[in-house]
C-alpha cells in the first residue's frame, strides 16, 4: 500500500492525504499500479475529465469500480453502464437456442397456460434514449423476452462488443448513428406527424357535430 501512494505522490504530484484516500479507498486491491495509471490516462484523455488531479483521479477510479466490478454485481448499476458505453450502438450478438424464456398466453377455451421460446439469431442494439433495439432500430417491447434477454447479456457479459458485424443467416444491416441535429429533426417530425393526426381528429369531430346539429 505504502509503494502504491508514493507511486501517485511521485508520478501524479498529489499531496500524502489524497493519495492515501485514492489508494485506502479505490486501489488496494489493484495489483499493477501502473497498468491501473495507463487507464487513468486513457480516460482522461477519452472523456475530457476536468478537475483538479485529485478530483479527477476520484472519477476515474469511480468508473473503474464501475466497469471492472460493479457492473458484474449489480443489475441496474450494469444496465447504467451499458447505457452510458453502447447508447446509439449495436453491442450483443444473440445466437440462436442461447436460452429458454416462458410467457403467459391463452388456449382456445381462454385459459391461461405458460408456452416455452427459445432466443433467436439477432443483433442486440441500443437506441440513442438507451432502449434495447433489434438491429433496423424498432424497440424491443417490455415482455418476457426482453427480460430473458437482459438476465442473459447480464451473465456473458465477456461477450459485449464481440462478432457484432459478423455475416450470419441473419441479413445484418449497417446501423445508422445518429447526429444530435438528426436526432432533433425525428423528434421534430414525429411532433408534427402527432400534430397533423389531432388535427384531422378534431376535423372528424366537428363535422360529426356539425352533422348531428343539422339533423337535430
Amino acid at each position: 500500500m505504502q509503494e502504491k501512494i508514493k507511486i501517485l505522490m511521485d508520478l501524479l504530484e498529489i499531496n500524502k492525504a489524497q493519495s492515501t484516500d485514492i489508494v485506502g479507498r479505490y486501489l488496494q486491491d489493484v495489483k499493477d499500479i501502473h497498468s491501473f495509471l495507463d487507464y487513468y490516462f486513457e480516460t482522461l484523455e477519452k472523456e475530457k475529465i476536468i478537475g483538479t488531479t485529485y478530483e479527477k483521479l476520484r472519477l476515474v477510479c469511480k468508473k473503474a469500480e464501475i466497469e471492472f466490478k460493479k457492473r458484474f454485481e449489480d443489475k441496474e448499476i450494469f444496465l447504467g453502464w451499458l447505457k452510458s458505453k453502447y447508447k446509439n450502438s449495436p453491442f450483443f450478438r444473440l445466437l440462436e437456442n442461447d436460452f429458454k424464456y416462458s410467457y403467459l398466453c391463452r388456449d382456445g377455451q381462454g385459459k391461461l397456460y405458460k408456452k416455452l421460446a427459445k432466443s433467436i439469431n439477432m443483433l442486440v442494439c441500443l437506441n440513442n434514449f438507451g432502449e434495447l433495439t433489434y438491429e433496423d432500430g424498432e424497440a424491443l417491447e417490455n415482455n418476457e423476452f426482453k427480460h430473458a434477454l437482459i438476465d442473459f447479456i447480464f451473465k456473458n457479459q465477456e461477450r459485449i462488443g464481440k462478432n457484432t458485424y459478423i455475416n450470419t443467416s441473419y441479413g445484418i444491416k449497417e446501423y445508422k448513428f445518429l447526429s444530435y441535429e438528426e436526432e432533433y429533426d425525428n423528434f421534430k417530425n414525429k411532433q408534427k406527424k402527432k400534430f397533423e393526426e389531432n388535427q384531422e381528429e378534431f376535423k372528424n369531430k366537428t363535422k360529426v357535430k356539425m352533422a348531428f346539429k343539422n339533423i337535430s
